[in-house]
């Protein structure tokens, strides 16, 4: 304009006193804008209108402008040179579109990078009420630790439209795709499956806006089969593209599409597609409506019954309780139950465990919401466990009892694990909670009680009611107990149905099934801990005290069959034994069936496992156990004397140095004085767990004193008994012995009871010896080190004789004595290092016997000389 050209291409309004330049860049004359530009447009166009002047150009002056130009055009190169990339990238993304061109003419109305979708205002509405609280996040978080799932969160603009329609823009997701391709083109492993995830995605848009049902599910099955045997990632890449999908779609997809795909694949062969399946529920639930989580119910329930596969199971029964969080219809109740009975029944303890720690609590705490924790799940639980356990006691003198005995354990397990909620049942009912004052005193600490409350159990978690904390509730329930005048329905149920039937059914339990009893020992002390120490002492004890009396005066009736005295351990460890306000009664209880039992010729197996419990698991009660067996030491009965012989072999391992040193040493010593031979037969095993359980140099010679006081007691030399049991006891003795003890009186103590052997006439009494002898010469041989001339003066010898024995007599074990005699002269030197060796020994005996001043050197020889004469 400055040099008179007329511009035809640029166009201005003269209505729009404000119209500009949008863009100055885009005239292309790289200078800058000159200053009241507008204004000299304007002007100059008037004048273009009032003149005379031709159209065509003026020659001018060209010279500066065309260096100018020059610089221009390697610049715009450059500029061409990047279009072109541009437009490479963008042509890949018009090729990731290429699926969707056939549908331009069903969607006229929107541009080429959005896609037209139903609405999902309804949707949202039903969902509300699937608002994730923190149950429900520490239960998926319990049943999928290490699942991720990123295609479930992609970041998708939804631009509501009208209450018709919505626009998904797909352009991030293409970003995202072409940025993870560019990202990892260097890496064959990630780009594959990059590609699957790119696959995965695709797929699901693709049936997002497909109008064709047939076409989606021909997507959907290609979905699901698109591995054979799909491993973990690859699942949860499916699972998070599915996901996505049901957040945006309604609820005819997931009926008539989705839910046939999986009823399908329930039969496939492979067990990574069932798998698939069954983790998928989890995900799926929270996505859907109430009727649709009903209908995967069904797919679940026939997977947790049919399938073979243990993976399956476990994933399946995780899937049910993540279902039944989100199932809001009573009626329901009945079926999650009964699934949760078939996972306690399972055949494998990985299963049960499964149930216990998943499924059971998700389905107490729906009980405890509708107020059916004692009226349905506890009682249920409750009465199959004493259906089992009369099932153990009718079979108790079968072999396979350990099956029985493990489904006992796990229905145990299963009442231990959701005691948190019977209590907070409990102490929480409107009877009890209307009597809170701003009086009432703080609550007792239940320590005991809180290993039981954590995870889903735990009552921060599951108890939400912000009127009534947990600490108000438990400070009221234990005011009201402690007053004890007052009860309402619920805690009437304890002391009237639950805790009866249990301690019935646990008087039934045999000392034998120990792993049972250890249960129901952890059952009973966590219940006394969680409702408090005045509720025990008020309630729970004069239940115990009942029914253990009606047991003592069974005992004197019963001619053959005796009573399990498992409810004596029961009451002392779990009932008396926490509290210790009830210590004195706990040491009057035990000094009394210490001091009785052996009287009535009850096996004292349950006293044993009391006392070891007892020193295992209250160390503040050491003292007290230890003081109610002195009354059996000091006894003047010989068969109590004998029983508390064997008590103390059962609580040794669980003392202090001191109180071995000053309670169980004079025990010892007392008992080995006494005078019944069974008494101090007993004591041996005793001494020998002693002297290899402890370090203390000084118990030790006081145990090896006791020892040989046994050996010289003549009233015992004549005992097989005693005999096998000193040569048991120096078998296990002899690996932690010093090597001198071992071959000074170990090893001669071994030969003299080889000849002892040989010697009886009594078959049985050979048999037993050489069996006890063989097994001690084995250890000795193979795990201890013996010097030349112990092999040689005591080993040999004994293992010949042995072997005569068992040759003559054709016993079991005479393969045996020759391996063990081959072994022996193996450990021995060849015959000039024997010399030497036996030269070696000889010379220092030789010196000190010299340098002796107590042995005149004229007279060592007067023995040889008096016999020569």
């Amino acid at each position: 304009m400055q040099h008179n050209y007329k511009l035809t291409s640029i166009t201005f309004a003269d209505e729009n006193e404000n119209q500009d330049f949008e863009i100055w860049d885009d005239v292309g004359l790289n200078i800058s804008r000159p200053p009241h530009l507008l204004s000299l447009y304007r002007d100059r166009a008037k004048s273009y209108l009032k003149s005379d002047v031709s159209c065509q150009s003026e020659k001018h002056n060209c010279a500066n402008i065309a260096t100018q130009i020059d610089g221009d055009y390697s610049d715009l190169t450059k500029i061409i040179c990047q279009l072109e990339s541009d437009n490479k990238n963008l042509l890949s993304q018009l090729q990731l579109l290429k699926s969707t061109k056939d549908l331009s003419d069903v969607t006229p109305r929107i541009s080429k990078e959005k896609w037209l979708r139903p609405s999902k205002n309804k949707k949202q509405k039903d969902l509300k009420n699937c608002e994730p609280s923190a149950f429900c996040d520490m239960l998926i978080n319990k049943c999928w630790p290490d699942y991720q799932i990123p295609l479930m969160y992609l970041d998708v603009d939804l631009d509501v439209l009208s209450d018709d329609g919505v626009e998904l823009n797909l352009y991030p997701i293409l970003r995202i795709l072409e940025n993870q391709r560019l990202r990892n083109q260097n890496d064959e492993n990630i780009l594959e499956s990059e590609k699957q995830e790119d696959f995965i995605i695709l797929s699901v848009l693709l049936m997002h806006i497909h109008p064709d049902v047939l076409e989606r599910e021909k997507i959907l099955h290609s979905l699901f089969n698109m591995r054979k045997k799909p491993n973990k990632k690859e699942r949860s890449s499916v699972i998070g593209g599915l996901s996505w999908f049901l957040k945006y779609s309604n609820s005819d997809f997931f009926e008539k599409e989705l839910l046939p795909q999986l009823w399908h694949l329930l039969t496939d062969k492979y067990v990574e597609k069932r798998l698939l399946v069954a983790e998928a529920c989890s995900w799926f639930s929270p996505l859907i409506n109430c009727e649709s989580r009903q209908s995967l119910l069904s797919v679940l329930q026939q997977m947790l019954i049919e399938d073979t596969d243990e993976s399956v199971r476990a994933a399946t029964i995780k899937s049910i309780a993540i279902n039944t969080v989100y199932i809001f219809d009573s009626d329901k109740y009945a079926q999650i139950e009964e699934l949760l009975f078939i996972g306690l029944k399972d055949n494998l303890k990985y299963i049960v465990e499964i149930t216990i720690g998943v499924l059971l609590p998700v389905l107490a705490k729906w009980a405890f919401d509708k107020g059916r924790l004692q009226s349905n799940c506890f009682l249920r639980l409750m009465n199959s466990l004493t259906t089992q356990i009369k099932s153990l006691d009718s079979q108790k003198k079968s072999q396979k009892t350990d099956f029985l005995e493990s489904n006992c354990c796990y229905m145990v397990n299963a009442i231990h694990s959701i005691l948190p909620y019977l209590v907070l049942f409990v102490a929480s009912a409107p009877e009890c909670i209307l009597l809170r004052n701003e009086d009432t005193p703080r609550g007792e600490l239940r320590s005991g009680f809180a290993d039981i409350c954590v995870g889903l159990c735990n009552p921060q978690i599951f108890y939400n009611d912000p009127n009534n904390t947990i600490g108000t509730v438990m400070c009221t329930f234990d005011a009201v107990v402690e007053d004890n005048k007052i009860t309402w329905p619920r805690l009437q149920w304890l002391f009237e149905c639950m805790l009866p039937s249990l301690i019935e059914s646990s008087s039934l339990v045999s000392i034998e099934n120990q792993k049972l009893l250890q249960s129901l020992l952890a059952l009973f002390q966590s219940f006394c801990c969680g409702f408090g120490s005045k509720f025990t002492q008020n309630k729970v004890k004069p239940l115990f005290v009942k029914k253990i009396q009606d047991l003592e005066k069974s005992l004197g009736k019963i001619a053959n069959a005796l009573p399990s005295m498992a409810l004596l351990c029961i009451y002392m460890c779990s009932v008396l034994a926490p509290i210790e306000r009830e210590e004195h009664e706990l040491e009057t209880t035990l000094k009394k069936y210490v001091c009785t039992l052996p009287l009535c010729g009850v096996p004292i197996s349950i006293l044993h496992f009391t006392v070891s419990q007892l020193a295992l698991n209250h160390q503040r009660l050491h003292e007290l156990i230890l003081s109610s067996l002195w009354e059996g030491v000091i006894s003047q009965k010989e068969v109590v004397r004998l029983a508390v012989t064997e008590l103390l072999s059962s609580v040794m391992p669980y003392l202090s140095d001191i109180n071995i040193t000053n309670r169980i040493v004079p025990a010892l010593i007392t008992l080995s004085n006494d005078s019944n031979c069974d008494v101090k037969i007993a004591l041996v095993p005793v001494i020998g767990q002693l002297m290899m359980s402890t370090n203390n140099k000084d118990t030790i010679e006081k145990c090896r004193f006791q020892m040989k006081s046994l050996m010289d007691d003549r009233t015992l030399s004549d005992s097989i008994v005693f005999a096998t049991k000193l040569i048991t006891v120096f078998g296990k003795l002899a690996p932690k012995s010093d090597q001198v003890y071992r071959e000074d009186v170990m090893m001669v103590q071994l030969n003299m009871y080889s000849g002892v052997a040989v010697r009886t006439s009594d078959i049985t009494k050979k048999i037993e010896l050489t069996r006890v002898l063989l097994d001690a010469f084995s250890t000795v041989l193979y795990e201890c080190t013996l010097s030349p001339s112990a092999i040689m003066s005591s080993l040999l010898p004994s293992l010949r004789c042995l072997e005569e024995l068992c040759n003559i007599n054709n016993l079991s074990q005479k393969e045996l004595s020759t391996m063990l005699i081959k072994e022996a002269e193996s450990r021995l030197p060849s015959q000039s290092e024997t010399g030497s060796s036996v030269t070696q020994d000889l010379k220092p005996k030789m010196v000190k016997m010299f340098q002796s001043s107590n042995i005149a050197k004229q007279t060592m020889f007067w023995k040889k000389n008096n016999q020569s004469q």
